[in-house]
């Protein structure tokens, strides 16, 4: 009997929305739905080796006196201004985040979500 409730919890996590699961250690980690589209003004896209990406966001923070928030395993990072917004991301995929799903996360600061990435 006690088994089966562990199948039934391992099933349910199988189908449960990946979004649930969503945050620092999900390599897709998409933004919340309201800045989850797409960027109405400029984008400035640059996409590099995940060797040189930590190094070119600490350079776009500080060269407009943002906080420092880079780690080693950064994908990516973003700027964002009135009608115009700066995109770094990887190149290729690492540590399971595809380049594709970096920019998605990018954009959606470029949107207005936040850098400490509220729900």
């Amino acid at each position: 009997m006690q088994i089966s409730g562990y199948v039934f919890l391992a099933a349910a996590m199988l189908v449960a929305p990946a979004a649930s699961f969503a945050g620092l250690h999900d390599p897709e980690w998409p933004p919340p739905a309201r800045f989850d589209h797409a960027y109405s003004g400029k984008l400035s896209l640059t996409k590099l080796p995940q060797a040189k990406l930590q190094k070119a966001c600490q350079q776009l923070f500080a060269k407009y006196g943002l906080k420092d928030t880079t780690s080693f395993q950064q994908h990516g990072c973003a700027k964002a201004f009135p009608d115009s917004c700066i995109v770094i991301t990887i190149d290729k995929t690492y540590m399971g985040a595809t380049p594709a799903a970096v920019l998605r996360h990018e954009v959606g600061h470029c949107n207005g979500w936040a850098a400490d990435h509220p729900k």
